[in-house]
């Protein structure tokens, strides 16, 4: 995906499928991406906000993306961005700065950019320490667009007014349950089965409660033994030895108390909490999200045959569809590759500093509410990954696969693994329901809104970067996929090409890509567009009355 050049607003090319798979990339090419995303970080054409958008996105990349914790720095950024600019406006209602910090009335528009950009920089030097550290970006760019680094606040420069709306919107979030200071931690929580998370199938498939143990149970989470590649096959993909400690990690739950974040426009994370997934073993009557009733038992094994089956007949579209969407290590996750398609946004409908602060204020408290939606969810349901279900389901079988190296292949239902990369698997978390789903299908509510349009590819909107290197300049709302240029396996056998009419086709896209993964099953998805839809509507509706002045929203 790439972003567009309209009028003289220049709008780099920033690709989403280039960083989600440096893992499993040659020396050459991680040089190469590395290259191409230190070209993207400074994007002089952008607008001042979107500038700072993408630097936040780098920190975020270079720092490892975490999808929840990424939805809250995205935030608090948006947010301080926000506010810095509603002290120029007569009428807009700041979230957490003071709503008597007013600018002077003879301000600019360029006044309003300095006070944007020293919120932004004040912020992300503060949750991108160590990426600051080591680059000098985040001061570089403040140095390129010509403004002073201010330590204190005040209420008489637009610098002064950036520095105290960043500290307002990192205050506001200080106590907001994510438990920031001890890295995101777990932390107790009421209202869950346990304060704290407790697995109840553990790692260790010879252990009680492990794959192989009497007390294991399929319809709940397990953490995977994932590969490191200290140890290799004969093909040179990464395996695990259980006889060696270093050829592994044991997953953990990513922010399991995540669900208690006090969100931006939900009332709390299980407002918009689903019904339960299928359960195996379960014979009572069960609804699917399309609406079919059958037993808990029969919903479970079809919606997990469901995805064995699409595996055994992958073709190369999904594939690409799979590994573009992926968004496992090293990458911006979800939320981050929403912002940059909103980048896009900015850039083809010459957005000012006003339109972009008012976008990324909405879309960003989606995001955070869809992450603490969808986890919530994952912690209450606690559900079983197709990793570990299919395994189980069709044990002591043989069944078809797609195997990376080897195509498809009859293979022991045991041995069955996602279409992901080796050193991935599959996400470090319960199943059910599915982030992407829940994050694509807000944002896509989100953009549609605020630009009035469900328009994504128009045919004609060009862009000012080759993502995907064929030499051809890349058209907004679509990636061309190369021959041979997957990162998992080889292919695809003839050049490909995903293309999103509307935001909404690109967030079923991404949402649908989850199950050629071997990520999630059809409830786990459909029931998050649903989440996602209404998230994104009711954010929406409460950032704009931020920015309308609804005096219902004072503090």
């Amino acid at each position: 995906m790439s972003f567009p050049l309209k009028k003289h607003g220049l709008a780099l090319a920033i690709g989403l499928a280039i960083l989600p798979m440096l893992s499993a990339c040659s020396d050459n090419d991680k040089k190469e991406t590395t290259l191409r995303a230190e070209r993207s970080v400074f994007n002089e054409g952008l607008s001042v906000v979107a500038q700072w958008n993408e630097l936040g996105l780098a920190g975020i990349r270079e720092s490892g993306a975490r999808p929840t914790v990424t939805t809250r720095q995205l935030f608090i950024l948006s947010s301080a961005m926000y506010d810095a600019w509603s002290a120029f406006d007569s009428v807009a209602i700041p979230y957490a700065a003071d709503p008597l910090l007013k600018a002077d009335p003879a301000a600019t528009e360029a006044d309003q950019a300095r006070a944007v950009s020293q919120a932004a920089y004040q912020v992300l030097i503060k949750e991108f320490p160590a990426y600051e550290a080591s680059t000098g970006h985040f001061s570089e760019n403040m140095r390129r667009l010509g403004y002073p680094i201010v330590t204190a606040g005040a209420t008489d420069t637009p610098e002064g007014i950036g520095f105290l709306a960043a500290e307002a919107a990192m205050a506001k979030r200080a106590n907001d349950g994510s438990n920031a200071a001890a890295d995101y931690a777990d932390t107790p929580v009421a209202g869950y089965a346990t304060p704290t998370y407790v697995a109840r199938n553990s790692a260790d498939p010879d252990a009680v409660n492990g794959f192989n143990g009497a007390d294991y149970d399929v319809n709940v989470w397990q953490a995977l033994r994932v590969p490191t590649g200290v140890v290799k096959d004969a093909n040179g993909y990464p395996i695990v030895d259980a006889s060696n400690p270093d050829s592994f990690k044991e997953q953990k739950f990513l922010t399991p108390h995540w669900g208690a974040v006090t969100p931006f426009a939900m009332s709390s994370g299980d407002e918009v909490r689903p019904v339960a997934p299928p359960i195996l073993g379960d014979f009572t009557d069960y609804t699917d999200a399309l609406g079919n009733t059958t037993t808990n038992d029969a919903a479970f094994r079809t919606q997990f045959e469901e995805v064995l089956t699409i595996n055994g007949t992958l073709t190369d579209k999904e594939r690409a569809a799979a590994e573009f969407w992926a968004d496992g290590p090293r990458t911006e996750a979800p939320p981050g590759h929403w912002n940059q398609l909103a980048h896009g946004v900015s850039g083809r409908d010459d957005h000012t500093v006003e339109q972009d602060v008012k976008m990324f204020f909405a879309l960003n408290g989606a995001l955070l509410d869809s992450g603490i939606a969808a986890w919530d969810a994952k912690r209450v349901y606690d559900s079983a990954r197709p990793a570990t279900a299919i395994p189980h389901l069709y044990r002591n079988q043989t069944v078809t696969a797609y195997v990376i190296g080897k195509g498809f292949q009859d293979i022991p239902a045991e041995d069955w693994r996602p279409y992901q990369s080796p050193t991935f698997v599959t996400p470090p978390f319960p199943e059910y329901v599915s982030g992407h789903s829940t994050f694509s299908s807000a944002a896509a509510e989100v953009l549609t809104s605020f630009t009035g349009s469900p328009t994504f590819y128009d045919g004609t909107t060009m862009t000012v970067q080759d993502i995907n290197g064929d030499d051809k300049p890349d058209l907004l709302g679509q990636f061309v996929v190369k021959p041979n240029s997957l990162v998992y396996d080889s292919g695809p056998s003839q050049e490909l090409v995903l293309r999103w009419p509307t935001f909404k086709d690109a967030a079923i896209e991404a949402s649908r890509s989850r199950i050629y993964g071997g990520i999630h099953i059809q409830d786990g998805d459909l029931r998050a567009r649903e989440m996602g839809e209404q998230i994104g509507t009711k954010a929406y509706e409460l950032a704009e009355r931020f920015w309308t002045g609804d005096a219902s929203v004072r503090p």
